[in-house]
């Protein structure tokens, strides 16, 4: 199964500015052609089928986009449309880091909960690596558990989007089965008599109080494992290097 291996950042700039569609026919073009692609009625039709697309319109829309982006620009004498490198949109876009997500060219049908599971695990393990760092800083130690923690309200802050958009974005990510989660509860000394007073005269924090195993609990935010493969793209590591001095934390892992 051909595979491409995706700058995260990529995913991340189409993710936060609701480029997802353009990203997509961008990555389709990039995969049927080494530098150039054929732009035919033959060729429209074949995008159609491989996105699983139902308008030629919804083509040329992002087409658009992608030409006055710079993403890609049209030979008009070879008929073709030239599809501009990795390295040249990272420069564009100013990246930070050379990982990458790896995804089949199948997952192109299933694009959305293919990029949310992929950032969600980036972030995932982006976080995690802050957290062993301080802890080595203060001489501690951190387990590798498989299940790791990232808040809603994290990713909401990182990616410039509403938390209920994260929570429906992971959730299509799960029923994919891209990523899998645990529900984390914390059991709390409150009558469940109790509980329904707390709801109404407490903070915005008392709306996590659930009754779980018969027993008053706060929902903490759920533990996520992800089925994602992420992997270091050394071009791109390379040249990243030879334009700045990159921060260690933002370096492909």
């Amino acid at each position: 199964m051909k595979q491409m291996n995706i700058p995260i950042e990529l995913l991340v700039f189409a993710l936060s500015n609701r480029k997802v569609n353009p990203l997509r026919l961008f990555l389709y073009l990039k995969s049927h052609g080494s530098g150039y692609v054929s732009w035919n009625t033959e060729q429209k039709e074949k995008i159609l089928s491989g996105l699983d697309l139902k308008s030629p319109k919804t083509i040329e829309a992002n087409l658009n986009w992608l030409l006055r982006n710079g993403w890609v620009s049209m030979n008009t004498k070879r008929g073709a449309v030239r599809v501009v490198s990795y390295l040249v949109l990272a420069k564009k876009l100013d990246f930070q880091c050379a990982t990458g997500a790896v995804c089949e060219l199948q997952n192109l049908k299933n694009f959305r909960p293919f990029i949310y599971a992929a950032v969600v695990t980036y972030y995932l393990q982006y976080k995690y690596r802050i957290a062993r760092q301080s802890a080595r800083k203060k001489g501690r130690t951190t387990t590798n558990c498989r299940y790791r923690d990232l808040p809603a309200d994290y990713l909401a802050k990182v990616l410039n989007l509403g938390k209920s958009t994260i929570v429906r974005y992971r959730q299509k990510a799960w029923d994919a089965g891209f990523i899998k989660m645990k529900h984390r509860y914390k059991p709390l000394l409150l009558p469940i008599e109790e509980l329904e007073f707390c709801r109404i005269y407490g903070d915005e924090e008392a709306w996590q109080l659930v009754i779980h195993n018969n027993q008053v609990k706060i929902q903490l935010s759920n533990a996520i494992t992800s089925y994602i493969h992420l992997r270091t793209k050394p071009s791109l590591k390379k040249h990243i290097h030879s334009w700045k001095k990159v921060d260690p934390l933002y370096e492909g892992f």
